[in-house]
């Protein structure tokens, strides 16, 4: 549940930094673009994913031991950071690289967890 979480999480934040460019470039209309756009939804947005992913990597490494699924949330968070420092026009690109990265650590973690279990 914590990784579908953080995936999905993570999700949204590369849906959200892939669709606002277009529904701008694209001249839609849209009450929410402004807020959606803003500071503070790109500060939320890394917030929850880093929080998500300091709940569900160490409790999965106690169980299956792989530091990869958490050296990945390393990187994604790395990644967040820079997305959050470099200039404007490159913000999203560092952004869609982080959420990636984070899910494909969750999707990793998941899958570690998944073939511990016994049959």
């Amino acid at each position: 549940m914590k990784d579908a979480l953080g995936a999905a999480c993570s999700g949204l934040c590369v849906i959200h930094c892939l669709g606002l460019p277009i529904l701008a470039a694209t001249g839609t209309s849209f009450i929410g673009l402004a807020a959606l756009s803003s500071e503070s939804t790109h500060l939320w947005l890394s917030a929850a994913m880093v929080t998500i992913a300091l709940w569900a990597f160490p409790s999965g490494w106690r169980i299956h031991k792989h530091l990869l699924p958490g050296l990945l949330a390393l990187a994604g968070s790395v990644l967040m950071a820079a997305a959050l420092t470099v200039p404007e026009a490159m913000e999203a690109y560092w952004a869609i690289a982080s959420g990636m990265t984070f899910i494909a650590g969750h999707l990793f973690n998941r899958h570690l967890l998944n073939s511990r279990k016994p049959q």
